[in-house]
């Protein structure tokens, strides 16, 4: 009992982080379609650019922070020491805060050199010196999100994560549109004016989190009255504990927030030459761009570096947002059954996590490589991109795995792994991006399989370490192959009920309605049917049970 309690509390945990994760990138995404039609995909890839580079900085300054924090909270909790917690908590926002204003003074001050050296056909420097400040606003949001995890209660993340993106929507639309007016349709204003968005938004789930605080105070003080004693550490040894879970998070999220920048630069100095090659060569048909031939090359290749900041990843992310919470949740978990010698726990804790993240990242992956076209043209208006989505649709299998693993590994205070294995999975991506690149024929997709391989061998390494030290062997036969299996008869069948109501005259936003939920449910029944989804899944996600009587499951 004391096991199904600890996993129903794991997923109540996940699916709270999840439901506002889903939330805010359902928000995000609708934004982009006005902003796209603001900014056009040009304008959009300004902006990508820009936001790009915003990343790496917040990776070394906020990303690390809810999982490092949120372990090391929670060990201190198991014990009582609830003093000591509040302790870690204080010291992790005075140096994170310290550290942002270091690196967003750097960002603002190094944007011009950023903007001439790396993105010499677009100028980026003013939106990247328009999010310079959020860095800051960014980085103590990371912190109070970590506090809360720590403490179990991931409401506080996921509905400001929600509030801030419901604002950044609303600011990026107004001012991109306001900028761009009185500037006469300037590009850069307008992604200018986008960026700012994101600061308000920041701003506004700063707000949310900070309300929260002071709302759940009076709790806190009651248990630092019953707090027990903790070994006394010095200020100087708990930053290093913070720092030694953060340092190598930091580097493994850097690495491939930097290998997006790496990847937007090669787009915007290398691929040029290849679209040349093309348009010499009568074979502009190969770039995913409709009517290539009446664009200049600048314009192509700017059009592509939209398609894969928005129409590719703003995609990809939505799933794979999901399945990364859920490896997030279970860092403190994982964390407290190591830290008790619960390893039986910790193992069974590990199968449930990849079964529900690979529950949810294969029919992703399946609905992606089947619908790209139709879910673009019902989202975005027309299907511009969908090549891209559909080519790297696939990859959302091994983004899960290497994501979930690297959680777990984090948990078990084996951070360095994933940090070693991220870095040699990127080095390998840059040397596939230069050989991709001297075939022009691949021009973007070379991008999209370079970072599903790259995923596909961090994934690997990941998964190596972790069954080395916990001394357990995966099932891939039910975390990977069947739930697979049972997504692409998802896609076969809901396919063909697509193509169906095409033929009766429907038009294709119409039917793709009405086959996503559709989808769903197939997928739901092969799954119970095949005994791919178990009655024990389902006891383990919050409300399962009730859905176990209503199907009235044995």
């Amino acid at each position: 009992m004391k096991t199904t309690d600890n996993k129903q509390s794991l997923m109540k945990g996940a699916m709270i982080l999840s439901i506002g994760v889903l939330a805010s990138r359902i928000i995000g995404m609708l934004y982009r379609i006005p902003i796209r039609n603001i900014l056009g995909d040009e304008g959009q890839s300004i902006y990508g650019v820009a936001y790009g580079i915003y990343v790496v900085i917040l990776t070394l300054t906020a990303m690390a922070i809810p999982g490092a924090l949120s372990k090391l909270i929670a060990e201190r909790r198991a014990a009582g020491a609830y003093k000591e917690a509040q302790r870690v908590f204080h010291l992790a926002m005075l140096y994170s805060i310290g550290f942002a204003l270091v690196m967003a003074a750097g960002l603002w001050l190094g944007a011009d050199f950023i903007s001439d050296n790396f993105f010499q056909s677009q100028d980026v420097a003013l939106p990247i010196r328009a999010l310079a400040p959020t860095v800051v606003i960014a980085t103590s949001l990371g912190v109070f999100r970590g506090y809360f995890q720590g403490r179990g209660d991931m409401t506080p993340t996921a509905s400001s994560q929600v509030i801030e993106q419901i604002v950044n929507v609303i600011f990026s639309v107004i001012l991109a549109a306001y900028f761009m007016n009185i500037t006469a349709g300037n590009l850069v204003w307008g992604a200018t004016g986008s960026a700012l968005g994101t600061g308000a938004g920041a701003i506004a789930g700063f707000v949310v989190l900070i309300f929260l605080f002071f709302k759940k105070r009076p709790q806190a003080r009651e248990e630092l009255v019953h707090s027990t004693e903790y070994d006394y550490q010095s200020s100087f040894t708990i930053l290093k504990q913070i720092l030694s879970m953060m340092i190598p998070v930091i580097v493994s999220a850097s690495i491939f927030s930097i290998m997006t920048s790496i990847d937007q630069s090669m787009i915007s100095n290398i691929l040029p030459q290849n679209i040349e090659y093309l348009r010499n060569h009568q074979m502009l048909n190969m770039v995913p761009v409709l009517d290539a031939e009446i664009y200049s090359t600048q314009s192509i290749v700017s059009q592509l570096s939209g398609q894969l900041s928005f129409q590719y990843m703003t995609f990809m992310n939505i799933p794979v947002s999901l399945i990364l919470q859920l490896g997030l949740a279970s860092v403190p978990a994982i964390a407290a059954g190591m830290a008790a010698g619960a390893i039986n726990d910790v193992k069974q804790k590990t199968k449930m996590i990849f079964k529900v993240g690979m529950l949810i990242a294969a029919p992703s992956a399946i609905g992606f490589l089947v619908f790209a076209h139709p879910i673009l043209t019902l989202v975005v208006g027309d299907s511009s991109g969908a090549e891209l989505l559909s080519s790297g649709a696939i990859g959302i299998l091994a983004i899960a795995i290497a994501q979930l693993s690297a959680g777990i590994l984090q948990g078990m205070t084996k951070q360095n792994i994933p940090t070693i294995n991220a870095l040699i999975a990127c080095a390998i991506k840059v040397g596939i991006n230069l050989v991709a690149l001297r075939f022009p024929t691949l021009n973007i997709y070379g991008f999209v399989h370079s970072t599903t391989i790259c995923y596909v061998i961090y994934a690997i390494l990941n998964m190596y370490y972790l069954q080395k030290y916990l001394k357990m062997k995966m099932s891939w036969n039910d975390i990977l192959i069947r739930p697979t299996v049972c997504a692409a008869v998802m896609g076969i069948v809901s396919f063909a009920v697509y193509l169906g109501l095409l033929w009766i005259g429907l038009s294709v936003k119409l039917a793709i309605v009405l086959v996503m939920p559709l989808a769903a449910v197939i997928y739901f029944a092969v799954g119970v049917g095949s005994r791919t989804i178990t009655k024990g899944d389902l006891a383990s996600i919050p409300g399962g049970r009730k859905l176990i009587k209503l199907l009235k499951l044995s």
